[in-house]
């Protein structure tokens, strides 16, 4: 591992102008020097998270009225959040190199009037969605993290995704559009994590925010989408090189963190979304068991699209490493919507799959894709004794049964991918 005063970090982003760095209250602040680091690491690590709530960032579509408040944004998909179990949200506001908080580093939404607007309108009162964000979870109490999506590739169909970024430099990615690759075949806007100019610039993005923002953590979200390497896009193996090349980039990345917490006399945590299997983790670049011996992350969020293993393997991994291990709930894994066409159905599913989980001992319950604020599970899966008392229909979800979306298939994003599954006959 690497020292942590022998770093040479990437050259700061200058502050813009009307966006503060974060002030720290006298009261939260604690000593911390290298030796502490770890240790208040780890106390950290173990807040309590019944329900992590991941928010995507979409919020920022809250209205194409010049006189949009921040009120109305929050709204939106967070105040009433306030009452229910989520103790935490992971807020992810963008994608691609394309994000809404104020940066010199990375880019605005352009191509998005009704986001803009609000940038716009944010801007003008020295403020902006995460500086808001992070104001509002600091007041109620709720942890926050900033979610950074590390391949996000919906822009590869949607071209006003594509960020200037990736059309300034085609050869940071996988693929050319209109050509098809063998695996993943439209995906061709992904970045190509072997080229070490990715690498730097995720780097630099996360020491933007890091440095300027007073948020509890950051997550990496290798979920969306699990494709890292040119080599898996055309069927071929990711080698042992190519992982290397990417823990040394989580060396940094935890280094970044580390100093930006020494700076601020607070801990910064770092959590990572990932298929819940080592070995398909290893198979498309995710060293993910070194990453927990070296002691390079705090928390970590299992499943996505598919899952490949009982709780009880993941929890097992969590605690042989000290670190918090997180059930990951998406509905099109667990709903078939063929086999549970109505809305009630999958409510007694989510609280039977929520219910699953904790009997297996996860540290809690994360959800994707589900923004509602005043949906009621959120006030019902993150108590497993309360989940006893409701109606549930109780299964663990492994890859659905709808065989016309191919991306919720373990084979879909790596060649063989299927054999990793361990679901118990």
């Amino acid at each position: 591992m690497f020292a942590l005063g022998a770093i040479s970090l990437l050259a700061p982003a200058k502050i813009i102008a009307n966006v503060a760095k974060p002030s720290i209250p006298e009261k939260e602040k604690m000593l911390l020097d290298t030796n502490s680091l770890l240790a208040e690491r780890k106390k950290a690590r173990r807040r309590m998270r019944r329900i992590i709530m991941n928010n995507d960032g979409n919020d920022m579509n809250v209205s194409g009225n010049p006189n949009v408040t921040v009120d109305q944004f929050l709204e939106k998909r967070t105040k009433a959040l306030m009452s229910s179990h989520v103790d935490s949200i992971f807020y992810c506001d963008g994608v691609n190199n394309v994000y809404s908080h104020l940066s010199e580093v990375t880019e605005l939404p352009f191509d998005n009037e009704r986001a803009m607007n609000l940038i716009q309108v944010l801007k003008t009162q020295g403020t902006d969605t995460l500086t808001e964000m992070v104001k509002f979870c600091k007041q109620n109490n709720k942890e926050i993290f900033w979610s950074m999506r590390m391949n996000d590739n919906h822009d590869a169909t949607r071209p006003e995704l594509l960020s200037k970024f990736k059309k300034t430099h085609p050869e940071y990615l996988v693929g050319k559009q209109g050509v098809r690759m063998p695996q993943m075949s439209n995906k061709w806007s992904a970045l190509d994590y072997g080229i070490p100019e990715v690498r730097a610039q995720v780097e630099r993005t996360i020491e933007d925010v890091v440095t300027r923002y007073d948020i509890d953590g950051i997550e990496l979200d290798f979920c969306r989408h699990p494709a890292f390497f040119k080599a898996q896009f055309y069927a071929n193996d990711v080698t042992q090189e190519e992982c290397d090349m990417l823990t040394a980039m989580i060396r940094n990345v935890r280094a970044i963190c580390d100093k930006a917490a020494i700076a601020r006399g607070r801990v910064l945590l770092i959590g990572v979304r990932v298929p819940d299997s080592l070995g398909y983790c290893k198979a498309i670049g995710i060293d993910l068991e070194t990453w927990l011996k070296d002691g390079l992350l705090d928390l970590m969020i299992g499943a996505d699209y598919f899952k490949l293993e009982p709780w009880e393997n993941w929890v097992t991994l969590g605690r042989k490493y000290n670190v918090p291990a997180y059930a990951g709930f998406e509905q099109r894994r667990m709903v078939n919507e063929k086999i549970h066409p109505e809305k009630e159905s999958a409510v007694e599913i989510w609280r039977g799959e929520a219910y699953m989980a904790w009997k297996s001992g996860v540290n809690g319950i994360y959800t994707f894709n589900r923004f509602n604020p005043k949906d009621p599970l959120f006030w019902e899966i993150g108590d497993p004794l309360k989940l006893e008392k409701l109606k549930r229909i109780d299964q663990i979800s492994y890859v659905n049964l709808d065989g016309n979306t191919g991306y919720l298939k373990p084979e879909y994003w790596l060649k063989d991918g299927r054999k990793y599954l361990k679901e118990p006959k």
